[in-house]
């Protein structure tokens, strides 16, 4: 039997009832040897059997007075029972109620098998739902935090777009959380090697960098960016603008801004 782990256990009910053929029952065994889960199972599937078994109750037969009624009416014609007759009789019955007893465990043994299988399905998909509900409880806490720093007391926002144009982008800063909140409606996704880049635009001075961002397929995308000291130390800055820059962002832009806005207050 060249069978993976989840076989041989699936082997263990068969064993303890004894269905096993010869070769079957060697290989079984010498695996046995080796996996103390498949000697628990066993012994496990072998006590519950031999409580079935002799917890079966004698199966009396159907017209069982009219049966006794002929038995003694015969038992006149004929010389008494001997008591090894009596014994082989009475051995006799005590094996059909046996057997018997043996088929109810037999099926009992299958039932149970079937059940465990039939767990472990349900424990597998309780698992892939925990974790799915890991994933939507992460993803509203993080909704919930966007939402929070949007709705800030002191938030500005800026609408960047193309020269006449509709705002393909706005950025929320949040001044008491110190955060970007970036929202891209319809970007094309960034090209190999290339990085979106955010820049403020102080009056007469060079482009501080905001951070960088990339959309998704769909030309969206959600990205919080932390607000570095260098711009809160700037002051005033009027203007915001994109880049398309080498991935990982550069030290200034290497064009111009594709898309501009210019800062105003959320209210």
């Amino acid at each position: 039997m060249n069978a993976r782990h989840e076989e041989w256990v699936e082997s263990a009910a068969a064993h303890a009832l004894g269905a096993l053929d010869a070769g079957e029952r060697a290989a079984f065994e010498s695996h046995l040897a080796g996996c103390a889960v498949c000697r628990t199972e066993v012994d496990a599937y072998a006590e519950v059997a031999a409580m079935l078994a002799l917890a079966m109750p004698p199966v009396r037969p159907a017209g069982e007075a009219r049966l006794r009624e002929r038995i003694v009416r015969e038992a006149r014609l004929v010389r008494p029972i001997g008591t090894a007759r009596r014994e082989e009789v009475f051995r006799s019955a005590s094996h059909r109620s046996t057997s018997v007893g043996w088929a109810v465990a037999a099926a009992a043994v299958v039932m149970a098998g079937f059940a465990g299988a039939v767990w472990r399905t349900q424990r597998a998909e309780m698992d892939v739902l925990r974790a799915e509900l890991a994933v939507i409880r992460s993803a509203a806490a993080a909704g919930d935090s966007v939402v929070a720093a949007l709705l800030g007391p002191e938030v500005h926002v800026v609408s960047l777009s193309r020269a006449g144009s509709e705002p393909a982008a706005r950025v929320f800063w949040n001044h008491t959380s110190n955060q970007f909140i970036v929202m891209a409606f319809d970007l094309p996704p960034s090209p190999p090697g290339r990085t979106y880049q955010l820049w403020a635009l102080p009056a007469g001075r060079a482009p501080l960098s905001m951070g960088t961002f990339d959309p998704g397929a769909d030309g969206r995308v959600t990205a919080i960016l932390p607000v570095s000291r260098e711009i809160t130390d700037a002051g005033l800055i009027d203007a915001c603008g994109v880049t398309l820059e080498p991935a990982g962002g550069s030290p200034q832009p290497t064009e111009g801004p594709r898309l501009t806005g210019v800062w105003r207050h959320a209210d």
